[in-house]
């Protein structure tokens, strides 16, 4: 197996939306709400291709010194294999280019696969956000965690 980290064009936001989809099926983002998100100013985003296959994405806005990971997701049968780290990597490495001093993001409390992730890489909780996410049987909390790139 092959895999590639490529940064996302607007011509992409189709295969985006359906990984989000095929990630977040409770809340999947269409084509319309992905196009948006590429028009905010400091966007940037990575797709990770497997053997000619889109099987992860990571969507970020560079924000001064500050870099907001929106999204990421991997296909349920590529997790585990490096595709997140991959693709997280690629987002801090970006931001370090940009001269930002940290990444932040939101990662649902019962998704114990990226908390173990983003811990693995540095990542610190900073706060939660109460019934954030929704779920089929109700709403989950949101962790805040942050990594200060010069620690990383």
């Amino acid at each position: 197996m092959s895999r590639r980290i490529e940064p996302i064009s607007l011509k992409m936001a189709g295969a985006v939306s359906i990984l989000h989809g095929s990630c977040f099926s409770e809340d999947p983002w269409d084509i319309p709400a992905i196009i948006g998100i590429m028009g905010i100013a400091g966007f940037f985003g990575r797709i990770a291709w497997e053997d000619e296959e889109p099987t992860g994405f990571v969507l970020a806005l560079g924000l001064a010194e500050e870099c907001e990971i929106l999204s990421l997701g991997v296909l349920l049968d590529r997790r585990r294999a490096g595709c997140g780290s991959a693709l997280l990597g690629s987002v801090c490495s970006e931001a370090m280019r940009r001269n930002i001093r940290s990444v932040v993001l939101e990662v649902a409390a019962d998704n114990a696969a990226a908390r173990a992730l983003y811990a693995a890489r540095g990542f610190v909780s900073v706060g939660c956000r109460p019934d954030y996410y929704r779920r089929a049987g109700g709403r989950i909390d949101a962790y805040i965690l942050r990594l200060h790139l010069a620690e990383a």
